[in-house]
């Protein structure tokens, strides 16, 4: 395999696939929610909502590995 080829099974690449998933789910939820569809907003709208809930689910986990070391530790907020 070249380089290029394996780069795709890097960790954080996964990963950072993995969240954009989510994070489209989310906005095409919230979407849903507030009655619109995609094809009402233009393509910047689109990757601002999705910029957003991206660091919306970084935020998530950052938060839950908090609370997981936290509760590792025996400490809680």
């Amino acid at each position: 395999m070249e380089l290029e080829e394996l780069k795709e099974y890097f960790p954080h690449r996964v990963i950072k696939r993995k969240v954009r998933k989510v994070a489209v789910k989310r906005v095409r939820k919230d979407l849903i929610l507030h009655g619109k569809a995609e094809d009402e907003l233009t393509e910047e709208e689109l990757e601002y909502l999705l910029a957003d809930a991206e660091a919306s689910v970084w935020g998530d986990i950052k938060q839950t590995g908090l609370i997981g070391v936290l509760a590792m530790l025996g400490l809680s907020l």
